[in-house]
């Protein structure tokens, strides 16, 4: 469809995001990134990593959550969600496909809790309009599931 003279053309911003890493010692590196805390990252003991220190796995699993999580808050502050709290956990599940690994489904498991004045159903419609616009969940092929419970107070 093309745009009318009524109908101007939506321009979208672009955005670059910068990162770096340097080895440090054995399997393991500092991540950075300008004005934030440097992260100790490894590979995963699994994959002969270091214990104790993230690995691209968790960061991976954490950005769907982390997208999952902002922009549910992103919507529910436009919509004035009575927001109470809000804490998920996520799972990612890594297998071999083809000769070779990669994530294949993250779950989502956010509970979150509201006030009264909000029913199940528009707090389970916010969820689905943030995984819908999740753009961490619409970069990957992982099948990306979230399960929200739902608590009103």
């Amino acid at each position: 469809m093309e745009p009318t003279p009524q109908q101007p053309i939506k321009k979208f911003k672009t955005f670059t995001y910068h990162t770096g890493v340097e080895w440090k010692s054995e399997r393991q590196g500092l991540l950075r990134s300008e004005g934030k805390p440097d992260v100790l990252v490894s590979s995963p003991p699994e994959f002969k990593g270091i214990p104790g220190v993230w690995t691209p796995e968790d960061l991976f699993v954490a950005a769907l959550e982390i997208c999952q999580m902002s922009t549910f808050l992103a919507f529910g502050i436009r919509k004035g969600i009575p927001l109470k709290s809000y804490k998920s956990s996520a799972e990612g599940l890594l297998e071999n496909v083809d000769g070779k690994y990669r994530f294949t489904k993250i779950t989502v498991k956010p509970e979150i809790v509201v006030e009264q004045s909000w029913t199940k159903k528009q707090v389970e419609e916010l969820v689905h309009t943030a995984h819908e616009n999740c753009l961490i969940g619409n970069s990957i092929s992982a099948e990306v599931l979230v399960e929200p419970t739902i608590i009103l107070q």
